[in-house]
């Protein structure tokens, strides 16, 4: 099992700094001091999102928390974000960029600083961590997020020359970007790349890579499609990280309840969770015997 390191422990604590707080115990691990009855788990209409709700609704299970779960409650992660908000759930699944737009829209996402070279892409969720606490809404809180991503990056064939965007090496040629998904790729990624083509869906994206119509394409990290593809690397964090992460209601958790919730940081990954996804999504498991898999093979301590 990967074991957690201090570092957002000090980050939630220079969070208190920020925000003032008397209490620095509370603002570094949220909780309340009163023990809740039972925790209320929810989820979007998504399957990453109904896994991530269902492993954080096991993660309290495990510690003897009466849990209920609401899951599928609307397109989009702002469907259980706003549930939360109004009280209507305890827990929910969130994501740590989308958080910042929702809160702090037009703003620019705070990432680790540029003389940093660390390759650990825990040196930019640290930043966005901070940031992103001391801006939520008063009652809200987060836990820490867990090193799966959930957003669009570009991919390359595996048997072409390494790609990174730290010198935007390896990324000449056209990019294949499915419809609906960011057409500004050269803002979005820092590098001058090939012209942008549209295609009709991420598996179009990953096909028009293969067979050598497009040097790159543009998949979300949960795709299916980039089974076959691998991701160019992003060490310096120039695309702000939207990671997993539980976004709950202070009054409703204890300390132990939170630190829980904490335990699966270092377990969950976009490898594990993209692979649930395409579970999930192909009819083979359904979300709860794809969390019950998961969970035998990371037990939650």
């Amino acid at each position: 099992m990967r074991t957690r390191t201090p570092r957002l422990v000090a980050a939630a604590l220079a969070v208190a700094a920020l925000a003032g707080c008397s209490d620095v115990g509370d603002a570094a691990d949220l909780g309340p001091r009163t023990a809740p009855g039972t925790v209320t788990v929810g989820s979007s209409s998504s399957a990453a999102s109904r896994i991530e709700a269902l492993i954080y609704a096991k993660a309290l299970r495990t510690a003897g928390t009466p849990v209920e779960t609401k899951l599928g409650l609307g397109p989009g992660e702002d469907a259980a974000v706003a549930a939360v908000e109004r009280g209507d759930l305890t827990v929910a699944p969130a994501l740590t960029g989308a958080l910042w737009e929702r809160y702090r829209p037009g703003a620019a996402q705070p990432t680790k600083a540029k003389e940093t070279e660390s390759e650990n892409p825990r040196a930019q969720w640290d930043a966005q961590f901070v940031a992103l606490s001391a801006v939520l809404p008063e009652g809200l809180g987060l836990g820490d997020p867990t090193l799966a991503l959930d957003q669009p990056m570009l991919f390359a064939p595996k048997a072409a020359p390494a790609a990174t965007l730290r010198g935007c090496e390896g990324l000449s040629g056209a990019v294949a970007v499915p419809d609906g998904s960011p057409k500004d790729v050269s803002a979005r990624y820092g590098c001058a790349t090939g012209p942008v083509v549209t295609v009709a869906d991420e598996a179009a994206a990953a096909r028009a890579v293969a067979d050598g119509r497009a040097a790159l394409a543009q998949l979300g990290t949960l795709s299916a499609s980039a089974a076959d593809l691998v991701q160019v690397a992003d060490p310096d964090g120039v695309v702000p990280s939207r990671a997993v992460v539980p976004l709950v209601r202070r009054d409703g958790l204890t300390v132990a309840q939170t630190k829980r919730l904490s335990a699966i940081a270092g377990e969950l990954t976009t490898a594990d969770l993209a692979a649930m996804v395409v579970k999930v999504e192909s009819g083979k498991r359904t979300p709860e015997e794809a969390t019950d898999d998961w969970v035998a093979e990371h037990p939650l301590k």
